[in-house]
């Protein structure tokens, strides 16, 4: 795949030899039952070691956390991180509640681990890893939030239920009758995720579609369920959002990119966010944005490492 990156000084390829910096395999790789569905798991580490559960954002799968994840194995964790419902390999959509039984099948398969379990995830992946921690505090022992908590002010837009429900069932049929988006080729998609994630490395953005993506007859599609991008109304809003991570005991860190992108998150709102956590330490990351772990894996890595210290494996 040779796709051109829109480029500019933030759209950097990863140059350090940290070991977080560039994928690696994963040690194992399986599928688990839960919650009436099947679930991808990519594994790094002696799973006799203490256990850790890694969560992908929208639109993303558990190889993400494939340059991080096997560092994290080597200071002494066994490493898990997921295909979440509706993404990778992991079993598709039922129906518009995608959070809920999102949060169901991660509580009901982190209860069969040797736990309880740290969890460190991105994005949508950090607000699920605090929700689980708020429902399930005997299954969490800390959890690490890569900007992840929650989508800001501007990203809820409140209507009446009735329109929401009338909008929310056209989508639906839509993206049934329509389908899935036919690529020409992988390069095609890189162009497309490039032109989103700008600050992408270009060895990150290339493993994301590699293995984020899969034939589709003459052509390509993303292995994200259509129907990810659809939803009926609820009363998920920014005050819901901040009673979840007001129902959080365990000890967390958030990690937030420091540089400016499309996701950024408005300091006032930041600030807020993390006023609601208990038990919580924030750290900023320079010339990093929404993929901070990929940007600047050496960083992150490092602050993950120190929060670890606290405790006992």
């Amino acid at each position: 795949m040779t796709a051109a990156h829109p480029g500019g000084a933030a759209a950097h390829d990863v140059t350090t030899a940290h070991p977080a910096a560039l994928p690696r395999t994963p040690d194992r790789a399986r599928f688990v039952e839960t919650n009436r569905s099947r679930m991808r798991v990519w594994e790094w580490g002696d799973p006799a070691d203490p256990p850790i559960v890694c969560t992908h954002g929208a639109f993303d799968h558990g190889r993400m956390f494939d340059g991080l994840a096997p560092a994290v194995a080597e200071l002494g964790y066994h490493v898990s991180a997921v295909d979440l419902r509706g993404h990778g390999d992991s079993g598709r959509l039922a129906s518009g509640h995608t959070f809920e039984a999102t949060l169901l099948d991660l509580g009901m398969w982190i209860e069969t681990l040797d736990g309880p379990v740290g969890m460190i995830g991105h994005s949508m992946g950090g607000v699920l890893a605090l929700q689980t921690a708020a429902v399930w505090p005997e299954l969490i022992r800390w959890v690490v939030s890569l900007d992840g908590l929650g989508p800001p002010a501007e990203g809820f837009h409140p209507a009446p239920l009735e329109e929401q429900a009338a909008t929310g069932w056209a989508v639906f049929r839509r993206v049934l009758e329509r389908g899935p988006r036919v690529f020409d080729d992988l390069d095609a998609m890189a162009a497309q995720r490039a032109a989103i994630n700008t600050r992408l490395p270009l060895v990150w953005l290339r493993h994301l579609v590699e293995h984020g993506s899969r034939r589709h007859g003459d052509g390509w599609i993303w292995k994200w369920d259509p129907l990810f991008s659809t939803g009926l109304p609820s009363g998920f809003s920014a005050t819901w959002v901040e009673a979840d991570l007001a129902t959080v005991r365990v000890p967390t860190m958030v990690l937030t990119g420091a540089a400016p992108d499309m996701w950024a998150f408005p300091a006032d709102q930041l600030a807020g966010r993390i006023g609601c956590l208990r038990d919580v330490v924030h750290h900023a990351v320079a010339d990093a944005g929404h993929y901070l772990h990929l940007e600047r894996p050496d960083i992150v890595f490092e602050h993950i490492r120190t929060f670890l210290l606290g405790f006992d494996r």
